[in-house]
């Protein structure tokens, strides 16, 4: 990773009529935002997540967060890594202060694609336990992003895996249960790449939380048709301005709980928390 970072005043009551022109004989109608079907919700899920196996916690970060950034100007590097941990913060997740050492990368590159074909035979260990097919599938994706997590599974309270006979790694499990996962999938470090002709004509705003949605959950976006999501920063359609309710919903739910749900309840409170938000307005970060 160290190699990589290389590169108000008083208000007034007044009564109704005074405010909105209302009458009794004109009453006001107040009408909530309507939400999308929960089915849709979690097929929007879906579609920027896949459909993890049941089994599978979803994973999470949960050590101190820490961001390197390299390839943009400080004058620009610096807002976007201060939003991202105010998002962070907001979330309940620790932040790692001075320091620290990076687990979240943002690199903004000429090309990749190239890059990565470079990692790969050069530095393959970066890309940590992700399945070779996956990583040559980044290689050839030609788009002007690539991002991957490193993952770490331990048991529900924390214990990590250790040596067991001939070195096979194994895993204390205290109990078992029909509701709960006795696992938690942990994001050890996360890189985005970006390539830096892409963000040409975009906002500080808009690549720090589209950086926040890359880094903060594993999420590989190809079928964002119908979503109103940061996720669509660099597609051909018009992206948002910034975190959506939908974005902010998703992180919410997956940040909420002690994290080793299955998929399917997590899913379900990760929609909760996407109807709150749209309730609530679009009033996001």
């Amino acid at each position: 990773m160290a190699w990589l970072a290389s590169l108000g005043g008083a208000s007034i009551a007044l009564p109704l009529e005074a405010q909105t022109g209302a009458s009794p004989a004109d009453p006001v109608v107040v009408t909530a935002r309507p939400l999308p079907p929960r089915r849709e919700t979690l097929r929007w899920f879906g579609a920027i997540s896949g459909y993890p196996d049941g089994d599978a916690p979803l994973s999470r970060l949960t050590e101190p967060l820490c961001i390197a950034s390299s390839g943009l100007a400080a004058k620009a590097a610096l807002p976007v890594a201060d939003r991202m941990l105010g998002h962070a913060e907001r979330l309940g997740i620790r932040l790692g202060g001075d320091k620290c050492r990076p687990n979240v990368l943002i690199l903004f590159v000429d090309n990749g694609a190239q890059q990565v074909a470079w990692l790969i035979d050069h530095r393959p260990g970066i890309f940590g336990d992700l399945p070779f097919a996956d990583v040559r599938a980044m290689a050839k994706d030609k788009g002007p992003v690539h991002a991957w997590h490193m993952t770490a599974i331990t048991s529900r309270d924390g214990d990590q895996l250790i040596p067991g006979a001939n070195n096979i790694p194994t895993l204390n499990i205290p109990s078992a249960s029909r509701i709960t996962l006795p696992t938690k999938s942990h994001i050890a470090a996360a890189v985005v790449m970006i390539d830096r002709d892409a963000v040409n004509g975009k906002t500080i705003h808009q690549i720090a939380d589209y950086a926040t949605m890359r880094a903060l959950a594993v999420v590989r976006p190809r079928r964002t048709e119908g979503i109103s999501t940061i996720l669509t920063l660099f597609d051909e359609q018009a992206a948002p301005e910034g975190l959506t309710p939908f974005d902010w919903g998703y992180l919410r739910g997956l940040y909420a709980g002690q994290g080793n749900q299955r998929p399917g309840f997590q899913y379900a409170a990760m929609a909760r928390f996407v109807d709150e938000e749209i309730n609530a307005g679009g009033k996001t970060p």
